[in-house]
């Protein structure tokens, strides 16, 4: 290459290097139209880039703008190879999963096994066994479980050694316990990846819990976080940090800097029909919200950051990034905050793909329940349904859930001690905000709820001021036919059982060392 071109292509790469960069720094920010004007410029140094477009239409549907992602996808596959274009829309497909609508994901993932089945070769079949295996995954999220089961046998009908096909198999047949614990110990001592060993390490102890051998559950739960350790240390200190503002924020939230808030929203105009469903992750809040979501007269939307992404962030580009959450809220304008009302409600029907008309609308975010000040100073109509569980219960529960990659929140539950923190922190910051809602919260004790559904539905409903409907008794057939986002999708579609109640007693000696930790949040609770 001759020196002028060579020069060119250097200031180009040089370009694009720091257009990826500031790219990745908009992205943590959420600053989604920075992100799409970034990525206009990558387009413009290099119009072919089909991650550039897959970029842009994941940004589209995160925004529920699912015509546009779909259209910047489909150009993503006609700008790319003709061999690629199996694999771009894999990755279209992966992108798709974070929409609210799976049925997006599942087009792309049909698209590409069709693509790649049409196809010839080595690498067209290496795109096949691609394309069936993340449909399968996702067909099994989706309890689609048929469909998977199929694609998994295709692929073990071809290969019997695929490994991730192996492990998909142990998740549909988890009833030959023997014959799943077997092939899971061999793929650990296998030389596949080291992410599809913590997978692997996953499923294992989750079977070894059922069958009641619980220092063995323990054992590999241990193995699998410590290969994914590395990404502790940064996410832990961000965590804490995040924690101690959730706390400021709660401190700060008095009752008469409620009364105070609440004075300034006399012009906000008519009051939505809205409630938070919230609660530490695993405290039942999904069970909760099946029962509440098959009464005719709610809608609910689970686990979106409708109000940080379309209500706060809009806010505080107005300030530092590094204001307070507190300082914000305090200087919000009544026309600022009318205007965040909207942006929510808007979003929320984006999301739902339909009004919510006269239906009161279920917003079910546990992240959101030491954000709960915040959440009043939009909506101070909001009724809070809180789900309460024994923390030690909840600890146990997040450990053995197989989140992976660890990420903000997730990468706190890597170590015992870690999880006891977050869980104690966060549920003792509930404790100490309950009682500054003027009344207008509804505790409901797991402990309570599996033993006895129908007195708590009524009593939460009741609350709500929706009346008794015997459609919420069929939550779980309700559930079955519907998409639920939540890692428990498969326990929510049975009828409520108490097996849950208590597990912490089954690790009660490796619970032993964070005790003293969780015990201030255990006695705010009542659980000491």
């Amino acid at each position: 290459m001759k020196g002028p071109l060579r020069d060119s292509k250097r200031i180009k790469d040089s370009a694009l290097k720091l257009l990826e960069h500031q790219i990745q720094t908009a992205g943590a920010a959420l600053d989604w139209d920075q992100c799409i004007h970034l990525l206009g410029k990558v387009l413009e140094l290099n119009p072919r880039s089909a991650n550039a477009h897959l970029q842009i239409g994941k940004i589209h549907g995160m925004r529920y703008e699912y015509d546009e992602a779909m259209d910047w996808f489909e150009k993503a596959v006609e700008v790319s190879p003709r061999t690629q274009h199996a694999l771009v829309l894999i990755e279209a497909g992966k992108m798709a999963r974070d929409f609210y609508d799976p049925a997006i994901s599942e087009s792309f993932y049909d698209e590409a096994l069709e693509v790649a089945r049409n196809n010839v070769g080595r690498d067209a079949m290496a795109d096949a066994v691609d394309a069936k295996i993340a449909l399968a995954e996702h067909s099994i999220r989706s309890r689609k479980r048929e469909l998977a089961r199929s694609l998994v046998d295709e692929v073990l009908g071809a290969n019997a050694k695929d490994e991730e096909a192996l492990l998909l198999w142990c998740r549909l047949n988890e009833d030959q316990f023997d014959c799943c614990v077997a092939r899971l110990e061999q793929l650990l001592r296998s030389e596949a990846s080291g992410e599809l060993k913590v997978k692997v390490s996953y499923q294992l102890a989750k079977m070894l819990d059922r069958a009641g051998d619980y220092d063995g559950a323990m054992e590999v739960l241990l193995l699998a976080k410590a290969s994914m350790m590395s990404a502790r240390n940064p996410i832990v200190t961000h965590r804490r940090k995040i924690r101690g503002e959730f706390k400021e924020l709660a401190e700060a939230f008095t009752k008469s800097k409620r009364a105070e808030w609440q004075a300034a929203s006399l012009d906000f105009g008519p009051p939505k029909n809205l409630a938070l469903l919230g609660g530490h992750p695993r405290s039942g809040t999904t069970l909760l919200e099946q029962v509440l979501d098959a009464h005719p007269g709610v809608v609910s939307a689970e686990e979106t950051e409708n109000l940080h992404i379309f209500s706060f962030l809009p806010l505080l580009k107005k300030y530092s990034p590094l204001t307070r959450v507190l300082e914000v809220m305090n200087a919000c304008s009544t026309e600022d905050l009318i205007g965040a009302r909207e942006k929510y409600w808007e979003s929320m029907e984006r999301c739902l793909q339909e009004p919510v008309g006269s239906r009161l609308l279920l917003d079910k975010n546990p992240s959101l329940t030491p954000l709960a000040p915040e959440f009043f100073r939009f909506f101070p109509e909001t009724k809070y349904v809180i789900m309460i569980r024994d923390p030690r219960d909840v600890i146990v529960s997040c450990f053995m859930q197989p989140f992976f990659p660890p990420n903000a929140v997730s990468g706190n539950f890597l170590t015992l001690e870690d999880t006891a923190a977050e869980v104690g922190e966060f549920m003792g910051i509930w404790a100490d905000l309950s009682n500054r809602f003027d009344g207008n919260v509804c505790e409901v004790r797991y402990e309570d709820m599996v033993e006895n559904l129908e007195g708590n539905a009524r009593k939460v409903l009741d609350f709500l001021g929706l009346g008794w409907n015997e459609s919420v008794m069929d939550y779980d057939r309700h559930a079955s036919e519907k998409v639920v986002r939540s890692p428990t999708a498969d326990a929510v579609t049975e009828k409520v059982h108490s097996r849950a109640k208590n597990r912490w007693r089954n690790y009660e000696k490796h619970l032993g060392p964070v005790l003293d930790t969780l015990a201030p949040c255990l006695k705010k609770l009542g659980y000491d």
